[in-house]
């Protein structure tokens, strides 16, 4: 097989590192995956290439973990463990291993080899049978230099009648104006077992050069319930790959995402939830909003196997556009195999409406505030749906202060110039 130059690259890498696995990459996604078909990666990565070394958090980290909303962690230098900053709750113990891959998992993603290939550990978080933690915060500290690239990998179990909130966060040391051209590709994986209740949080906090490619899959199984919220707020090319397999009877799944773009971003956002058991569950709502030049993209597909029967399952796109040159492509997309089901799917994508600005004015809110108001009770509907009102908190911080506050101090102009 041809590779292009930056996708051997990758492969002579996997050749040194893990020879076994070499032969399933296929080279970086391009246009022609119809998967992909949205996302470049060929002009993301640079020609060439280094797998990040470990690194201890610097002096600014400890601010950062300060805002944070809980004292039990667990942090990770560019993929790597980092014991004296952990803090682990009761009930959750945790393991380093150098074997990456993932039991009962088939994803052959082409980032998803890299990961399992070049990732220098991969950690594992169990959380005991029957035991409820608070609020746990995973922390991926991303201290990258330009062509550098970092694999975490990480697998959360959490046993029978088990019960915890995870928030995961990306961020990047130097910044989120930082221009470094580096990247990471991660890969958690959660296994929910019979009646465990999870709360599983992701937020990527990177620099306007960064690229991120993140691998979430989980399996749910009888009686379970996985609630997956995902906010992508900064960073240059971002791609979420998010795979639920709804596995027995009684399981249920809600994958929310927020995205929100500005200047050249480009969010891009796949779902797969595939129900394999008869009376399973499962509602998805995405939000996008993008200003200046950025693309958002949101492609999500439901399958529903032969066998099972009488699931219920929901699928909403929404988009706010705030200039002319913001783009959407939205695609859901629902695939039924079964006959006893109840379906349904559908996407949005428009511009602030100006009724609801009028309404807001007329009881003495001025019009870059209403604006701002409705902005931000846009996305706001997607991040209380998160299990944990701490984490909601402090999303919605995120939201404004590096949404609100810079992008849309120019929202009023530009909707003159509209409607002109």
């Amino acid at each position: 097989m041809e590779y292009s130059q930056k996708s051997s690259l990758f492969f002579e890498e996997l050749k040194k590192a893990a020879p076994a696995l070499s032969d399933k990459f296929t080279g970086l996604p391009t246009k022609k995956n119809e998967n992909y078909k949205y996302t470049n990666f060929e002009s993301a990565f640079a020609d060439s290439f280094e797998v990040a070394h470990t690194t201890t958090p610097g002096s600014g980290f400890s601010d950062f973990l300060g805002s944070l909303p809980t004292r039990c962690q667990v942090v990770l230098g560019n993929g790597s463990l980092n014991k004296e900053l952990t803090n682990l709750p009761e009930g959750l113990s945790l393991e380093k291993s150098f074997d990456g891959s993932f039991e009962g998992t088939q994803n052959q993603d082409p980032f998803e080899v890299l990961s399992q290939g070049l990732a220098k550990e991969s950690i594992h978080l169990r959380l005991a049978k029957n035991t409820k933690i608070p609020l746990t915060v995973i922390v991926h500290d991303l201290d990258l230099a330009d062509n550098q690239t970092t694999f975490p990998r990480l697998t959360i179990t959490c046993e029978e009648g088990s019960q915890a909130n995870f928030l995961e966060v990306f961020r990047t040391s130097d910044g989120f104006t930082s221009n470094i051209k580096a990247q990471s590709i991660a890969s958690t994986h959660l296994e929910v077992k019979a009646n465990a209740h999870i709360g599983h949080t992701k937020v990527q906090l990177a620099g306007n050069g960064h690229t991120h490619v993140g691998n979430l899959t989980a399996n749910i199984y009888r009686d379970a319930n996985l609630n997956s919220l995902t906010f992508t707020a900064t960073g240059g090319i971002n791609r979420n790959n998010l795979e639920f397999n709804i596995l027995e009877t009684g399981a249920h799944a809600t994958v929310n995402g927020l995205y929100t773009g500005r200047e050249e971003q480009h969010h891009d956002n796949f779902t797969l939830i595939r129900h394999k058991a008869s009376h399973t569950t499962s509602d998805q709502l995405f939000k996008g909003i993008m200003d200046d030049n950025s693309h958002g993209v949101f492609t999500g597909k439901i399958v529903i196997h032969r066998d099972a029967q009488q699931v219920d399952s929901s699928q909403l796109n929404k988009n706010l556009l705030l200039s002319k040159k913001a783009k959407v492509d939205t695609r859901p997309q629902i695939e039924v195999y079964a006959d006893d089901v109840k379906c349904g799917h559908g996407a949005t994508v428009g511009q602030i409406n100006e009724e609801e600005v009028f309404y807001l004015e007329s009881r003495g809110i001025e019009r870059s505030k209403a604006q701002k108001i409705l902005c931000h009770a846009f996305g706001q509907d997607v991040l209380d749906t998160c299990p944990d009102k701490e984490v909601t908190t402090y999303l919605s911080g995120i939201l404004f202060e590096q949404f609100e506050r810079f992008a849309l101090d120019n929202l009023e102009s530009k909707l003159g110039k509209n409607h002109d």
